[in-house]
């Protein structure tokens, strides 16, 4: 009797794993899990908010085109609060849970200081925005879909000589250490070779309570013809409209990760005339580029940043890489990536060499009416 109920207690519990299996309610364990790391709160969020969402769209693209029992991508969204010990935090969570890749960080002061711990753990790390030199030529488990800092500080340098911009005064944020420090550095290198000078270097952190209106001072004080403000949208906005407040004209110069949409939203017409560089041309009309931002704008209200723009083109890397097989462990997935090398984005194409480095094309940007306009 009692082997007969332990038959039938055995047959039912066959019966109901099937019918889950059928049903799609074991789908946790058909979904591909792919991490995003990134500042997804507080007040230097933009960046990394806004690239998640690129990334949102390729994932709900991808999985609305697979097919009835094909496996499904899924995000796992971890916030590092803009903390660098928040981010390794968050990064060991993710060995932890056995994700073999992630997208992100967005800044490089999130992953430069980890990346000793980083180096022979099994996990990828995929950013679409991090560009710091340090980085750069460096065989590890980590891949950038953006160029280094050493384009950026060309580019302005190039404007800074056109518009004989011969004596600036330099604020940079010490929050995106690796980036901040890197970018002012080729930029004060050039500029000397090009018979400029800094005559006065600012550091603060964004994260304190900053007298901006005592640093643009300062730079006034400092009698320099330009400026540059190393520092995230929101900082630069701030920065930016204490300078027009003293009623001087003078030249701004901006990196790109100042370049998203809390800039003009924030900035109003203070940053009329400034200078900055650029990682997409928002006239560009190519029809890969329009459904995107269609797509974007349709879903969240607003006009997407570069940083949508690449953590989209991150992902769909990543799932060619993914679909190339034979298997999901981070060393594969990198190899598939660095194998294919060419890659279509949607503003052109771009590559990725041995490295996992990028060698994307910056622009340069003049901001007028409020839009930003593509200098020569």
């Amino acid at each position: 009797m009692r082997l007969k109920r332990n038959t039938i207690i055995i047959l039912c519990v066959i019966y109901i794993c099937n019918v889950s299996y059928l049903t799609g309610c074991n789908k946790d364990k058909k979904n591909i899990k792919i991490g995003i790391l990134g500042t997804m709160s507080g007040i230097n969020s933009d960046l990394s908010v806004s690239g998640r969402r690129g990334a949102e769209l390729a994932i709900e693209e991808y999985n609305k085109a697979s097919g009835l029992g094909e496996e499904k991508v899924e995000l796992v969204v971890k916030d590092d609060k803009n903390d660098p010990i928040i981010s390794l935090r968050a990064q060991k969570e993710f060995i932890a849970e056995n994700i073999p890749v992630v997208v992100g960080p967005y800044t490089s002061g999130m992953i430069v200081d980890s990346m000793s711990y980083l180096k022979d753990k099994n996990i990828l790390f995929l950013s679409p925005t991090v560009s710091s030199d340090a980085l750069t030529g460096i065989d590890d488990n980590f891949i950038r879909f953006i160029a280094s800092t050493s384009g950026q500080a060309l580019l302005l340098n190039n404007m800074a000589n056109k518009n004989k911009d011969k004596k600036f005064a330099v604020l940079y944020d010490l929050e995106n250490k690796g980036f901040t420090d890197a970018l002012y550095n080729n930029f004060k290198k050039l500029l000397e070779r090009n018979k400029g000078e800094i005559v006065l270097t600012k550091t603060f952190s964004s994260s304190l309570n900053v007298n901006y209106s005592s640093l643009a001072k300062e730079v006034l004080d400092s009698k320099a013809n330009a400026l540059f403000i190393i520092g995230d949208s929101k900082t630069n906005a701030e920065i930016t409209q204490q300078i027009r407040k003293l009623g001087t004209n003078i030249h701004i110069y901006s990196p790109l990760w100042s370049n998203t949409a809390d800039l003009i939203r924030k900035g109003g017409n203070a940053i009329e005339d400034m200078f900055i560089v650029g990682g997409i041309d928002f006239s560009d009309k190519s029809m890969n580029f329009v459904k995107f931002r269609n797509a974007y704008v349709d879903k969240y209200g607003e006009n997407p940043t570069f940083s949508s723009v690449y953590s989209y083109e991150t992902v769909e890397a990543l799932l060619l890489a993914i679909k190339m097989g034979p298997d999901l462990m981070p060393s594969t997935l990198k190899n598939n990536i660095i194998k294919i090398k060419k890659f279509q984005g949607l503003q052109g194409n771009y590559s990725i060499d041995k490295f996992g480095d990028n060698n994307r094309k910056y622009m340069i940007f003049k901001i007028e009416s409020g839009q930003l306009k593509k200098g020569d």
